[in-house]
């Protein structure tokens, strides 16, 4: 609120800021406390002739008194103001506008990270279905996919945990995640029975081909 007995200085940097509402601070107690000013400045331009005729009038009986100034604190309360209105409106709106990007980047950010785990899992797929070198006789080197693995199960974790973008999305991630979690917990020199088995688990469920699909799905979703 107005302070009851505000300095001449800060009555003249107020009403300099009438003329600039650009201008007016962040503040928001300062802001109402220049609505206020602002509505009894309008206030008292579109009847300022006519207070001044009833100050220099003769004495009138109290009660005509009392009404003048009933009806003029209704009016200063009641006064419409366009720009007041306009800019509470336009500052709603702004903070409607800056919510609404707020929660699009932040979907955008999530679909982006289901995208990269899908990537990742498909070439992980690859990987595997390629010829390792082997540890020794009977056993592949599957150190640096059982790496991989072991960082998208993390990833697949923290995907679930988050919510997926629709429900095909999180059907692949459960597929994959199945399988990814076989090979994190395998030794890094795997049997050439074991890996045999986790290829062929891997193409009866097309894991390659779902993840590829459900990472074309969500970039044409405009990721």
């Amino acid at each position: 609120m107005i302070p009851r007995h505000p300095s001449s200085d800060d009555d003249a940097r107020r009403f300099e800021l009438l003329e600039r509402p650009e201008s007016w601070p962040e503040d928001p107690a300062l802001q109402r406390e220049l609505a206020e000013l602002l509505e009894l400045h309008l206030g008292l331009s579109a009847h300022g002739n006519r207070l001044a005729a009833e100050l220099t009038a003769p004495p009138r009986p109290w009660y005509r008194t009392w009404g003048l100034a009933s009806a003029a604190a209704l009016l200063l309360a009641g006064l419409p103001s366009l720009f007041i209105v306009q800019h509470t409106r336009h500052l709603q709106a702004l903070a409607q506008d800056t919510a609404r990007l707020e929660r699009l980047a932040q979907r955008r950010s999530q679909d982006r990270a289901w995208i990269a785990f899908f990537q990742q899992s498909s070439t992980l797929l690859q990987d595997f279905d390629a010829n390792p070198a082997l540890c020794r006789k009977g056993e592949e080197d599957r150190r640096q996919e059982r790496d991989m693995a072991r960082v998208l199960l993390e990833a697949s974790h923290q995907l679930a945990a988050q919510g997926a973008p629709d429900p095909e999305a999180e059907a692949t991630r459960a597929k994959l995640h199945a399988w990814i979690a076989e090979l994190a917990l395998e030794d890094g020199c795997l049997s050439t029975e074991r890996a045999d088995q986790l290829r062929k688990w891997a193409a009866a469920h097309n894991l390659e081909g779902q993840a590829l699909k459900a990472e074309r799905h969500l970039k044409e979703g405009g990721a």
